[in-house]
Parts: C-alpha cells; sequence; structure tokens
C-alpha cells in the first residue's frame, strides 16, 4: 500500500508533475501489477485508442474533452517513465529535444531574418530546414516512402505517401481530376471480373477517396471516423426504436428499418 491523498492543482506545471509522480507510483514495486508489466509498445497501442476516443470527444462536451486529454497525458506520462526505468533518457531531454527543434524550425517565428507568410511557406520553410539544416533526407536512395512507419494504419499510409508526392509536384493539377479519378476507379471495380482484380480495384478506389479527401484538406482517417460515428449513433437509435414497436431487428423487416432509418435521418 501507498500512502497517497491526490489534492487538485492550480497550475500546469504542478498538474503535470503530480501526473508524472502518479504514474512513477504505480510503476514501483508497490504500486499496480497491470501498470509494471505494460511496456513502451503496449502503452503507445493503449495511446492510439485514447486518441481516437478524443476524437469522438470533439462531438461532445467540453468536460468530456478534457477527460480524454488527460487520459492522453497519462498515457504519455507512462511512455516517458518507462524509458526513464530502462536508463534511455529522462523526460526532460525528451522535452528540451522538441523544444529545440520547434525553435530552430520556426526562424520566421523566433528570428527576423526568414519570413514565411502562409502555411505553404512554413512548410516549404520545414522541410528546407529538416534536410540542409538537420541533415534528414526524404527518403533512403531507395524507396521513395521509407520515412512512412510501416506500422502505420493502411488509411493513414496511403495519406502519408499522397502528401510525399505532393511535394515533388506528382499531383493532380485540380480536384476536377481527382474527382474524374475515383469514377474512373469506381467503373475498374464494376468491371473486375474475379475476386482478385476486385480487391485490386477497389484498392485502387480507396487510394483515389484519400487522395479527394487530401485535396479537401480532410484527413480521411478523421472522416471516416466521424462517419462511423454517425452510422452508429443512427442504427442504435434504429435499434431502440425497433424495440420500442416490437419489430424484430432482421432481414425480413428491412423495409419497415429503412423507413425508420429515414425518418431518423431527418431528425438530425
Amino acid at each position: 500500500m501507498i500512502e497517497y491523498s491526490f489534492q487538485p492543482k492550480t497550475t500546469f506545471t504542478e498538474a503535470i508533475g503530480e501526473l508524472y509522480k502518479i504514474v512513477t507510483m504505480l510503476r514501483s514495486p508497490e504500486g499496480c501489477p497491470w501498470d509494471r508489466e505494460q511496456t513502451p509498445k503496449t502503452t503507445a497501442e493503449s495511446l492510439l485508442g485514447e486518441v481516437y476516443e478524443y476524437l469522438d470527444a470533439l462531438d461532445d462536451s467540453a468536460d468530456h474533452q478534457a477527460e480524454e486529454i488527460g487520459d492522453i497525458l497519462e498515457n504519455i506520462c507512462m511512455i516517458l517513465r518507462i524509458h526513464e526505468e530502462y536508463g534511455d533518457f529522462r523526460p526532460v531531454q525528451a522535452i528540451n529535444t522538441i523544444c529545440e527543434k520547434l525553435v530552430r524550425r520556426h526562424p520566421h517565428v523566433f528570428t527576423d531574418t526568414v519570413n514565411a507568410g502562409n502555411p505553404d511557406e512554413v512548410l516549404n520553410l520545414w522541410n528546407d530546414i529538416k534536410r540542409n539544416v538537420e541533415g534528414r533526407q526524404d527518403n533512403d536512395g531507395e524507396d521513395f516512402f521509407s520515412k512512412i512507419p510501416r506500422s502505420t494504419p493502411v488509411l493513414e499510409t496511403a495519406y502519408q505517401m499522397q502528401k510525399k508526392l505532393q511535394k515533388v509536384g506528382f499531383d493532380w493539377q485540380d480536384v476536377d481530376g481527382v474527382y474524374d479519378k475515383v469514377a474512373e476507379e469506381l467503373a475498374e471495380v464494376r468491371k473486375a471480373e474475379t475476386a482478385d482484380e476486385r480487391e485490386m480495384e477497389i484498392g485502387d478506389l480507396l487510394f483515389a477517396v484519400v487522395n479527394l479527401a487530401r485535396f479537401y484538406k480532410i484527413h480521411p482517417e478523421t472522416a471516416l471516423n466521424r462517419s462511423s460515428a454517425k452510422i452508429r449513433r443512427r442504427f442504435n437509435a434504429l435499434m431502440k426504436t425497433c424495440n420500442e414497436r416490437g419489430i424484430a431487428i432482421s432481414a425480413g423487416n428491412v423495409d419497415i428499418m429503412n423507413e425508420i432509418w429515414d425518418q431518423l435521418k431527418t431528425q438530425e
């Protein structure tokens, strides 16, 4: 047992320090067995889930958003603590590294020697500093997309690949070309005759749709997440309505289910 009584803090510095203190206690021999067995990888996987929960919370109250941000911070502190225990680095090192990087990559903010008046100029400056100041290369010389982590989810991978292609001008001139490409790929799906062909063509269609989202500066994962949440919300409302009316959720009642679905859409 660890004797501890939490008292709410009034400053960010105190609060983040207290969070790290609690995480440290949870990882201690007297702490929690589950927390002690976590690794950077398992905690990073948990962090991804918390980020998605935060995205969901953006459509909810500020209190819910604050709670989910807290969960994200807890996972980050857990990862930092584990690395500190392993002797890899201390949290202050990680924070100093990103602070130095942010100052170095924003000379248009922290010096008067460089100007960047719009987001595109900022990105060009950022990439120039990465290459010419930090010596970072865009790829390993054999794989143009080598800097995209292989563990990245496939939808995000497609999005990042397209952003890299855009940087070197290998991109559509305007959104009309993307619409044409989406229509072309959809037609290819219709013409596919084998399962293998359909799989490939549907993949091409998805890649084209990701391009469409990028042209409108919409992140495809965020858009799909919102759409999935909407379908979940609507179908759960449909299920509730059917239960109240004594209608079974089954293929035999699909017509009445579609009617209820359309009614629910008009109520949103």
